[in-house]
């Protein structure tokens, strides 16, 4: 019933390939963090890579700076094996030429696609900003929001009638707790068997309609704030919910939005001008495609 959001790392040893091509050998001593045989990594390429490595994972290096020491451990490895490669000369063999070809083609790309974008000065001003806004408001309607919190006195699903009776009583002492003045935190941590909220005194946080199954749903937006439910059957067993504060529906100001707008228009040009700098390409190069082999699994018959 409740979601929550699990951030899966990409593996580190696979980012450092970036950081191998991006090697050199003629930094000064004062600047290397790291070498290994004829690869040098500087402390400037390694914060620089850091910052093009994808927002969750720049996110989590911040909040645990140790994983940067595993980054530059990682990176150590790789050339290592990397060493180890050339010595037994991999690099000649058919599938890894094809396989450094394409790793090549796809850096080239990249920076062909940032110098291309770069060079047209793509920007968005406050005008189309505010002129987007005001031809979309509906986009910028925030439903109304419950903070909730809750303590789940949880059933098996095959548990019997007797089970779902002795869950309903003991839903309803605990609730008699809480409305005797009992810190709901504390008793959620007592007596919730909801181990994701448990730990934290029951809060599920704000959640709009749809997110919840429907009785939870139901009973969390038909009470005041601060009041406390009777205990509420649900497929999981019986929740006691208190709902600690109500967003009502309303209007996004523009000055609430502004900066994220501006960057999804930003993106939104920039995927424009990739488009079309992609068709000028097609008429220049005349990419031969036949999609039909896809699914045929026929050879091409050229």
């Amino acid at each position: 019933m409740f979601k929550i959001a699990k951030f899966q790392m990409v593996p580190l040893l696979l980012i450092c390939a970036a950081l191998l091509i991006s090697s050199n050998s003629w930094a000064k001593d004062s600047d290397i963090l790291a070498k290994v045989g004829k690869y040098t990594l500087t402390v400037k390429q390694f914060e620089e890579q850091i910052k093009e490595l994808p927002p969750q994972l720049q996110m989590a290096l911040k909040q645990r700076p140790e994983l940067k020491k595993q980054f530059l451990d990682r990176w150590v490895q790789l050339n290592l094996l990397a060493l180890a490669a050339r010595d037994k000369g991999l690099e000649k063999d058919p599938d890894v030429k094809l396989q450094l070809e394409e790793a090549a083609n796809s850096i080239l790309a990249r920076a062909y696609m940032r110098k291309e974008i770069d060079t047209q000065k793509i920007a968005v001003s406050d005008k189309e900003v505010e002129d987007y806004y005001n031809a979309n408001k509906a986009k910028f309607k925030e439903k109304e929001s419950v903070k909730a919190s809750h303590i789940l006195i949880k059933v098996d699903k095959d548990g019997d009638k007797k089970a779902w009776e002795a869950a309903k009583k003991k839903a309803e002492m605990v609730r008699e707790k809480a409305l005797k003045g009992e810190s709901f935190a504390k008793l959620a941590k007592e007596y919730s068997d909801d181990p994701g909220s448990k730990g934290k005194g029951g809060e599920l946080g704000y959640f709009t309609k749809g997110r919840m199954v429907p009785e939870f749903e139901k009973a969390a937006f038909s009470l005041k704030k601060g009041e406390i439910s009777q205990p509420v059957k649900t497929a999981f067993g019986y929740h006691i919910i208190k709902v600690e504060d109500i967003k009502p529906a309303h209007q996004k100001k523009l000055s609430e939005v502004k900066e994220t707008l501006k960057a999804e228009l930003l993106k939104e040009k920039q995927k424009k001008a990739m488009n079309e700098i992609l068709d000028q390409l097609k008429k220049k190069y005349k990419p031969v495609v036949h999609e039909e082999l896809i699914e045929s699994g026929k050879k091409s018959p050229h």
